[in-house]
């Protein structure tokens, strides 16, 4: 892609081709973004191995791998630490906290090359900022958004998202606010602008 470009909601993602560290294998290996189209895509980075809220978090995201596997979501973790050590990290610590260790794919992301077409690398810090990015199954990023770093995300919104977005794509009805699987969404007609305090009860 062209250098310095950033990417938005409704463009495509950037391709990336790097090798990681695989939890669940116990291996390096490489990963290309590319090979994942007809998948949804949950890029996950966060500012670093052997931190503090960092593994609160990728230990909440295995609490919930059935419900991405169910979305068909491929999982990546991304830092700017070295595979090496996202290695030890699963070794000394994740292992302790995740039964058979972290689960998903880390990659990564030394100058920041993954996290800048996002605006999430830190050049003064030199670390990815707390960077949520997900991207359908045509490539087409669809959310991003960036916590502080004190401040841990919850997976349960992420799959949240997933779900209201696959409902749009699936169906075609828009969601509305505070929305959850089962309630009802808005058919974006022409017949129903301005009247959805008519057609829709919160």
């Amino acid at each position: 892609m062209e250098c310095g470009k950033k990417v938005g909601i409704g463009e495509t993602a950037p391709d990336f081709s790097v090798e990681g560290f695989s939890g669940r294998d116990k291996k390096f290996q490489k990963y290309a973004l590319s090979t994942y189209r007809r998948k949804w895509v949950l890029l996950f980075f966060y500012p670093g191995d052997f931190t503090y809220v960092c593994p609160t978090e990728l230990q909440s995201l295995v609490d919930y791998k059935r419900d991405f596997e169910e979305l068909n979501v491929q999982v990546f973790l991304i830092s700017t630490d070295s595979k090496f050590s996202h290695k030890q990290w699963n070794e000394y610590e994740l292992s302790k906290m995740i039964e058979g260790g972290m689960t998903y794919p880390m990659l990564p992301d030394p100058m920041g090359s993954l996290g800048k077409p996002y605006n999430f690398y830190d050049a003064a810090q030199g670390v990815d900022l707390r960077g949520t990015v997900v991207i359908d199954p045509d490539g087409v990023v669809q959310l991003i958004y960036v916590n502080a770093s004190a401040i841990g995300r919850h997976p349960g919104e992420i799959v949240r998202c997933i779900r209201a977005l696959k409902e749009f794509r699936d169906k075609g009805n828009v969601v509305p606010a505070c929305w959850n699987p089962g309630s009802p969404t808005i058919e974006p007609t022409y017949e129903n602008s301005g009247k959805i305090w008519e057609t829709y009860h919160k």
